[in-house]
């Protein structure tokens, strides 16, 4: 397996991926966001479009010439202006496949993206994890040594 920056040719099959991953998160919780019925495309588009931005990265995980697994971050200032400046990291989205997770995939795609914050500059990252997804709230908190920071949470307005 290699970790590498997605390519032009990989934008669509990490498409697909982003699919299976909002689909999986659908799954945990009718409270997730329902994907558009083109949003893989619009994703892909996403993907493609920064794949020259030196403030966007997403890496792939490849196996044997098939994309099992892909992040993407970018570095931003967090806070408005009436906080001290801070570089940081976003972790937008990562999928490993099903096949592959707890192969070692989603700590390598983490690792190689930690590296790419760190050349940038940044001194920590943040991410969004469901609230239900047990096995992705172990791995941020275990394997990547997350900590709680702030709850997002969400009602209806009826």
């Amino acid at each position: 397996m290699i970790i590498r920056p997605v390519k032009r040719d990989d934008v669509d099959e990490v498409g697909k991926l982003w699919f299976e991953l909002v689909t999986y998160h659908r799954n945990l919780s009718d409270m997730m966001p329902i994907p558009a019925e083109d949003g893989a495309e619009r994703y892909s588009a996403r993907i493609r479009w920064s794949v020259d931005d030196n403030h966007v990265q997403t890496f792939v995980a490849e196996d044997e010439g098939i994309i099992v697994g892909y992040v993407y971050g970018t570095v931003v200032d967090l806070l408005p202006e009436m906080f001290k400046d801070e570089r940081a990291g976003i972790v937008g989205d990562i999928y490993v496949t099903t096949e592959k997770r707890r192969t070692g995939v989603g700590t390598a795609l983490m690792k190689t993206m930690k590296n790419w914050f760190k050349l940038r500059g940044v001194t920590h990252y943040e991410w969004y994890v469901a609230a239900m997804n047990e096995e992705g709230i172990r791995f941020w908190e275990k394997t990547m040594g997350g900590k709680p920071v702030m709850v997002r949470m969400r009602a209806n307005v009826d």
